[in-house]
């Protein structure tokens, strides 16, 4: 299993407290303060929360997000090099070195993806906060992992995530640059991350919902003559690996982010569980508002007419599969 160790070496602006560039001219100046323990530009993102206009002025707080993100993205696009470009969509900020029609197509994916993700998961999904989307595609494994390293304890081993949403100080999306085809899943995937953000729903569930959301729009991929016998012999890995020890890995989202198996299979089975669950789209509906990541969602189940435990059952059998906050440790849980 690939992972990563992070490494730390910080990158300085040639103004420690301050840059002024904007990619779009028709935005206002704004300065904002850098953070100085990272190794790419990365704004001070608290601060810049702290000066920022009341969200309930719309028009100023989406004025003053957008001219933020594009400071932010500028001084990326000048750390990175001359082949980055940003570029803009209706609800998207893009900066990638992509050219002509597959930056095109890209940004198109992005808007069809985000409309069908607020339609497929109405009264769940929402299109929240303010500014742009900011989607970085970089150019290679290497840059993408020092990149999103900033994101990670700055020590330790790690799961290498093939995309990333992260929430923190202004939510965006961060994937290596590669053909379309690749990268839609990502997309996908991540974009159902970012809209689901302000349910404090659990990861298995957040999880679950972002991979049946992606397979939902991009279906091609899927190899239904994949071999039996390798499929026999995961689902004897499978069972081998469950048990009352990782369970409580998996509700308390530690196995999402473990450098083994244990992440693979955990993706699975919360596929499979939001699947079950999705069939009542009423109830799903109603479960995802009330789900909270302090219990796994043990309390909402209510609406299910069962409990998570007796879910989990009808898909590993006989067993004591409820989620138990009581042993649970906290855990990395970067989506």
């Amino acid at each position: 299993m690939q992972f990563f160790e992070r490494l730390f070496r910080p990158w300085k602006s040639r103004n420690s407290a301050t840059a002024t560039s904007i990619a779009e001219p028709q935005l206002p100046s704004l300065l904002l303060s850098w953070r100085s323990d990272t190794t790419m530009p990365i704004v001070d993102w608290d601060t810049t929360h702290k000066q920022a206009p009341q969200p309930t002025d719309t028009e100023a707080a989406n004025t003053y997000w957008r001219a933020a993100a594009m400071v932010w993205l500028d001084a990326l696009r000048e750390h990175l090099g001359p082949s980055y470009t940003i570029t803009c969509s209706t609800s998207f900020a893009m900066l990638s070195s992509l050219q002509g029609r597959q930056r095109q197509l890209t940004l198109d994916f992005c808007e069809r993806s985000r409309r069908r993700i607020l339609s497929s998961l109405e009264g769940i999904a929402s299109a929240w906060g303010h500014g742009p989307h900011a989607l970085l595609l970089f150019d290679d494994s290497d840059t993408y992992l020092d990149y999103i390293g900033n994101y990670y304890p700055n020590s330790g081993e790690f799961k290498i995530p093939g995309g990333v949403f992260l929430r923190k100080g202004y939510g965006h999306f961060a994937l290596i640059s590669s053909d379309l085809s690749r990268m839609e899943r990502v997309i996908a995937h991540e974009l159902t991350h970012c809209l689901l953000a302000p349910l404090p729903i659990p990861l298995w569930l957040n999880e679950g919902t972002a991979v049946n959301m992606e397979k939902l729009l991009v279906p091609r991929g899927i190899n239904p003559r994949q071999g039996i016998f390798a499929e026999r012999d995961r689902i004897g890995k499978r069972a081998a690996f469950w048990n009352e020890e990782t369970i409580q890995q998996f509700w308390s989202g530690r196995s999402f982010s473990r450098p083994d198996e244990a992440s693979e299979f955990s993706y699975e089975l919360a596929e499979v569980l939001t699947r079950l669950i999705a069939k009542d789209y009423e109830q799903y509906r109603v479960f995802m508002n009330r789900a909270h990541r302090s219990d796994a969602g043990s309390a909402a189940a209510a609406v299910l007419g069962v409990t998570l435990g007796e879910l989990a059952g009808a898909v590993l059998g006989r067993g004591d599969w409820r989620p138990d906050p009581h042993q649970w440790q906290m855990g990395i849980q970067v989506q």
